[in-house]
């Protein structure tokens, strides 16, 4: 993996539909050079899967991500048993027996419920609890059962051809384009891939940065993205813990990695606490039982 593959990964993280000559005119390579590269992340195992789900928006569901350091004897473990609760559907355990578990919560009332399943499970006694921002959008119109048909498809083969989604379905090719343009202009639906980058030769950080009081959060992860793009993976923000961002960076060696955390400890931040992953799966959860339920 290279920084070719980072461009090409974290644009399939955004859009997994994107086609091989969008990608190619992103990266300025050939097409038949990106599907050689898509072909070597999936056999590699960089890439897991393909995933169309309903989005946030559209089902009105939380996205929370709960860390901390587990006390518990088997990782493994805690991992199985975690990762058969409906909420979960990615698990990544880093150094120190530090846990990260991101679920999808239907509404705020399960959260209290979860996150004691999950610390006593985990055996995480101190737990933190972010959930994600989400921009405000007005609902132009719910998902249809049409909707739900195609995204059923694409479940985990996001980059399915419309022909092919047109004939599991049975409705025309237009209708099926004229649908999935719809759900993406509307930001009904979200369309991923399973992304587990944690090989010998790929060292993946959770970086976690603690701004001053004064700092303004949006600018600083505009900032820090930009500056460090050739390594950045993604950055997130949550709506309940402020002057806070978790950055996720990817680099081809230990040395790399060493430098990178160095350099953000020079950038003026309150703290800057990397944890080095070791190891992550991903789950089918609630909102792809309900999408094979329709």
């Amino acid at each position: 993996m290279d920084e070719i593959d980072l461009i090409i990964l974290k644009k399939l993280l955004e859009n997994s539909r994107l086609t091989y000559r969008e990608l190619a005119e992103m990266t300025n390579m050939s097409m038949s050079a990106i599907h050689k590269r898509i072909k070597n992340l999936i056999d590699e195992g960089n890439i897991n899967a393909f995933i169309a789900r309903p989005s946030r928006i559209a089902l009105k569901y939380l996205d929370v991500l709960i860390f901390g350091t587990s006390t518990a004897k088997s990782m493994d473990d805690v991992m199985k048993e975690l990762g058969q609760h409906e909420n979960t559907y990615t698990i990544a355990i880093a150094g120190g027996k530090f846990l990260y578990i991101a679920a999808y919560l239907r509404d705020i009332t399960e959260l209290q419920d979860f996150a004691g399943y999950v610390s006593r499970t985990a055996h995480i006694s101190e737990p933190t609890i972010g959930i994600m921002n989400i921009p405000y959008l007005t609902l132009p119109e719910p998902l249809t059962s049409i909707d739900y048909k195609i995204l059923k498809t694409l479940n985990r083969d996001s980059r399915k051809p419309i022909i092919d989604i047109a004939d599991e379905v049975g409705l025309s090719a237009k209708t099926v384009r004229k649908r999935l343009d719809r759900m993406i202009e509307n930001k009904l639906a979200t369309f991923t891939i399973e992304w587990t980058p944690i090989s010998a030769h790929n060292f993946i950080t959770f970086l976690h940065i603690y701004l001053k009081e004064d700092a303004n959060l949006n600018s600083t992860i505009n900032y820090i993205n930009q500056k460090y793009s050739k390594n950045i993976v993604y950055s997130i923000s949550y709506s309940n813990i402020p002057n806070y961002f978790l950055m996720v960076s990817w680099a081809k060696s230990s040395t790399e990695s060493q430098r990178i955390q160095e350099e953000l400890q020079t950038e003026g931040f309150k703290d800057v606490l990397p944890r080095v992953a070791f190891h992550g799966n991903h789950y089918d959860c609630w909102v792809d039982q309900l999408l094979r339920s329709k």
